[in-house]
């Protein structure tokens, strides 16, 4: 039924403003429009909606994930921008000094928070 429709990630900020410099600034994300509830940004061929929510960041699980050619390269580039990736010591896998998980061969990953405390995360599958 919905398969043939575009989804959009939603993911709720405390404050409009912050949410819209880290996603455009430091992301690199580009903003498209506002709406009534917010703002949208597209990401590659899909879309990113930011909201303000007092409940922001109260996830436990990834709420936006994005495929990237090179999570180490990736890692660094954001790391210059002010992202802290994630130590996840709950999985059984080993991370190298930059956090960037290798999940099984040619598989990496890497995790990271915005400043709600929303999970986003990266890897190269």
């Amino acid at each position: 039924m919905l398969g043939k429709y575009t989804a959009i990630t939603t993911i709720a900020v405390n404050d409009l403003e912050n949410g819209e410099y880290f996603y455009e600034s430091v992301l690199g994300l580009k903003k498209v429009d506002y709406h009534p509830l917010g703002m949208r940004f597209i990401s590659g061929g899909g879309i990113i909606t930011l909201y303000e929510s007092s409940t922001a960041g109260t996830g436990q699980g990834v709420v936006a994930w994005w495929v990237v050619e090179n999570v180490d390269s990736m890692v660094k580039r954001l790391r210059k921008r002010g992202v802290t990736f994630m130590a996840m010591p709950e999985l059984p896998y080993v991370a190298n000094d930059n956090q960037v998980y290798s999940i099984a061969k040619d598989h990496k990953v890497a995790w990271f928070k915005d400043p709600d405390g929303n999970i986003l995360g990266i890897g190269n599958k």
